[in-house]
Formats: C-alpha cells, structure tokens, sequence
C-alpha cells in the first residue's frame, strides 16, 4: 500500500520543497512592504492632520482626536478671507504659468536636447544659476523691477515672476524627455521630405509626451505653492492662497490654517487626477523618471 493511500503524507521532492520556500513572505518582501507603508504614513499623516484641524471645534489633550467637528473654519475662509477668490486666483496663475512656459521651454529643450549653437552654455548657466539662487534674493530683484515696470500686484507680474522659478523645472524636465527619444526616426522622416513641424509633431512629440506631460505637472505645483517671490510682487488686487496661508498662521490660527492648505491642496489633487485619467500612471512615472 503506497503511503497516500495509508494517509501518510509522501515526502515532497526537492522543486516542489524549494517552490513551497519561495511561496513564504521572505525578509526582502516585508521590508518592500515597510518601505512603501514608511513612505505612505510620510506622506498623508500630515495631510491627514490638517484635514482634522480643519474640521475640529475642539481638540485638545489628551485626546489623539477632536472631540468636536465643524466646517466654520471653512465658511470663514469663504465670507471673511476671500478664500475662493484665491483659489481661483492661485489656479489661474498656475494654468497661465504652465502654458507660458511651455510656449518658451519647449523649444529651449528641444534646442538643448538635439543642437550643440552659440549660446548654449551660457543658456545652461542660467537655468542652472536660477536654481542656485537664493528665493529671497529673487523675489527683492523682481520686487523692484516690477515696481519699475507697473508689473506689481497684477497677474502678467505674478504670472512673470512664478515662471521665472518655474522655467528651469520645465526644460530640464523637457530636454531629457527629447534626449531619450531616438533621433534616427527624425533623420528617416527627414530623408523622406517631411517638414520640421510635421517630424516633431508625429514623431519626437509622442516619444517626448510622458516628460512634457510631467514638466507641466511640476511647473503647475511649483505654481500653486509658491510663496515667497508672491509676497513681493503682489499685494491687495491679488492674493493667492498660500499668502492667505501665512496671513492664518501670522495670526496665530492653526484651523483656519489648516483649512486654507486642504483648499490649496485640492486645485493640484483634481489636476493630477485629470492627468492620470488621461495620461495613466505608468506613463506620468516615466516622464518623472526624466529627472533622474
């Protein structure tokens, strides 16, 4: 009588013992699974706090959550701070800012990417200087001339100014998304006949889309958050959420605060969530891999 059939369990031979050892969660995967929970809680903890300030009426110690819940943090961002008028204040200079900088960063990165001219180092140190400078010492610079120009507190000056921060993001971004993409496909089409704009258009823009869409991505958040060239050249005409963020905080409100950054925070949530609607992930994740 074989031993299955006695009910004794037959000894499994080696492949099978070894596919069993590699079904069990070794170390690797839960450190995988650590990592992402790490970088999770890292990211909306904080996010989930600030959702519960801007909803508690009451919370203090020792208490880990409020003990009382209310939206009039909200409702006097709304009537008192002209909270929606710097919602759409915020996400109107960001949309222009992105648009503009895809007018003028395109074709600088697609300059850097394919043609070696006159020029372009000192273009490179620009764009590089630009990041190196301190913010501060930007926003005194822009401040002045603004001021000179009529430019102050109006949204061609504030548009001006965030693209000036936002310019360097756009065409590093840009010009690694046109380097990966292979240049003989443009000398083929090239040999061919077809013009400059309908070689870029039907064959270095598709393989370039992924980066361009990301570019735009990091150009509209570095929009809607920037805060401190804003304080300079802007002052009672316009008045973007994230100065109305510090305006709560200088006053020592932390709900009102709070509530204010959900409302910054939901502009790039829902452009974002467009983005992957029609774009997908997989495809916003090898455009952010041009950064690298």
């Amino acid at each position: 009588m074989s031993a299955n059939i006695a009910g004794v369990a037959a000894p499994l031979d080696p492949m099978t013992r070894s596919n069993v050892r590699r079904s069990r969660p070794g170390w690797p995967e839960v450190g995988r699974t650590f990592a992402v929970a790490a970088v999770g809680a890292f990211v909306f903890v904080p996010l989930a706090i600030l959702g519960l300030y801007s909803l508690s009426d009451q919370w203090n110690a020792p208490h880990l959550l409020p003990t009382a819940y209310t939206i009039k943090w909200y409702d006097y961002l709304f009537h008192y701070e002209g909270g929606l008028s710097g919602v759409v204040q915020s996400t109107l200079v960001a949309a222009a800012t992105t648009v503009f900088t895809m007018l003028v960063g395109l074709p600088a990165a697609y300059a850097l990417a394919r043609y070696r001219f006159r020029g372009r180092r000192v273009l490179e140190m620009a764009l590089l200087a630009k990041t190196a400078i301190p913010v501060i010492l930007v926003g005194v610079g822009t401040a002045s001339l603004f001021y000179i120009w009529g430019l102050h507190d109006t949204f061609v000056g504030l548009v001006a100014a965030h693209s000036v921060g936002a310019l360097p993001l756009q065409v590093w971004t840009a010009a690694a998304a046109f380097q990966r993409v292979d240049v003989s496909g443009e000398e083929a089409a090239r040999d061919l006949g077809a013009s400059f704009i309908r070689r870029f258009v039907e064959i270095v823009l598709p393989g370039a889309l992924p980066g361009i869409i990301a570019s735009a991505i990091l150009v509209f958040l570095f929009s809607m958050d920037e805060f401190t060239v804003t304080f300079f050249v802007s002052g009672v005409a316009y008045t973007t959420m994230p100065l109305r963020l510090y305006s709560a905080l200088n006053s020592g409100y932390i709900e009102p605060a709070a509530a204010s950054a959900m409302i910054l925070l939901m502009p790039s949530v829902l452009y974002l969530g467009l983005v992957l609607r029609y774009f997908g992930s997989s495809e916003l994740r090898g455009g952010l891999g041009n950064l690298g």
